[in-house]
């Protein structure tokens, strides 16, 4: 086993766990706890995914979904504990155990209201993305919508309104999905560090989930990351070949823009197609052995496993 530990910003499993019934400790997914021990994972950040146009009331179906991840951390205990903090991640690696962060795929699942984002907070979710691939009160995406690329509308004054909420409370704004004027909207008003939770980088693989250069830029000034998403075709043209050296360009490019502090982890695992090479969770052992190979050192490697993401989580606690 090598001496790492994995920090993961983004999965679908959950959600998708919550519908099949399938069992979390050991299944045919990309995650399950089984194959998180084996990949040496420290935490993993469970996603709340809402596929908002059927899902005709978001806030009540993201409860529900919360209800199975508190469930399935009781039935687990021994194994893995949900977190809101890095001291309990620490706490619990500590103890032997993994860890499991609650988070929001979708802003719509607040309907518009901080008393929902407050409610949120209180059960545990410490990061959202403002926007999936449709547009709500918030934002508009990234995604080809009424039959093209939206890159004039940013956010607008409920959005504006809600990541300033998000940043008083202590709750991480995740702009994957967002549009590019968005994207911009919200280092406008940055006040915290913000991740890109699952997004690569456009100059290695031109599609619009991944980010340009100068958002980059701009993410390694805010002191932001981005989490490296395994979706083969985020990665790169060719999805028939193992793409791990794929996964290793977008990473190397990322830091000779914005610097090793601006690179992790976002598999997207379980919301995406099985990308050769990266079949799931336990192969993270093969990225960690190419990143070495590459000639990146061990304290590179800590960096984009889990110190960033340790960084940026603290930087947006709240202490009451």
């Amino acid at each position: 086993m090598k001496k790492f530990s994995v920090i993961d910003m983004h999965c679908d499993t959950m959600t998708g766990l919550c519908r099949s019934g399938k069992d979390f400790r050991d299944n045919d997914c990309h995650i399950s706890l089984k194959k998180m021990t084996e990949g040496n994972y420290l935490m993993q950040c469970f996603a709340m995914f809402l596929y908002l146009e059927k899902t005709p009331e978001p806030f009540k179906q993201c409860n529900v979904f919360i209800d199975y991840f508190d469930k399935m951390m009781r039935e687990n205990s021994d194994v893995i504990r949900p977190v809101t903090t890095v001291e309990e991640i620490l706490e619990n690696r500590e103890k032997g155990l993994m860890s499991a962060m609650l988070t929001i795929e979708e802003g719509e699942a607040i309907e518009g209201s901080l008393e929902n984002l407050q409610h949120f907070y209180d059960r545990g979710v410490r990061m959202m993305t403002l926007t999936w691939n449709f547009a709500n009160q918030l934002a508009f995406p990234n995604y080809v919508y009424e039959g093209r690329i939206d890159t004039e509308r940013g956010l607008t004054e409920k959005g504006i309104e809600v990541i300033k909420k998000m940043w008083e409370i202590g709750m991480i704004v995740d702009v994957a999905h967002l549009n590019d004027a968005g994207i911009y909207d919200v280092f406008k008003y940055a006040t915290k560090p913000i991740v890109a939770s699952h997004s690569n980088a456009r100059a290695v693989h031109d599609v619009p989930r991944n980010l340009s250069d100068d958002m980059i830029i701009k993410m390694k000034e805010n002191g932001g990351i981005m989490g490296i998403n395994y979706c083969p075709d985020f990665i790169s043209k060719d999805t028939e070949h193992n793409q791990i050296p794929d996964i290793i360009r977008h990473i190397k490019h990322i830091v000779e823009v914005g610097g090793i502090e601006t690179v992790a982890l976002g598999s997207d695992f379980d919301g995406i197609p099985t990308p050769v090479g990266m079949s799931d969770c336990s192969k993270t052992n093969d990225l960690y052995d190419a990143l070495v190979r590459e000639g990146f050192s061990e304290e590179d490697i800590d960096k984009i496993f889990y110190k960033n993401f340790l960084r940026v989580l603290k930087a947006n606690q709240v202490t009451k």
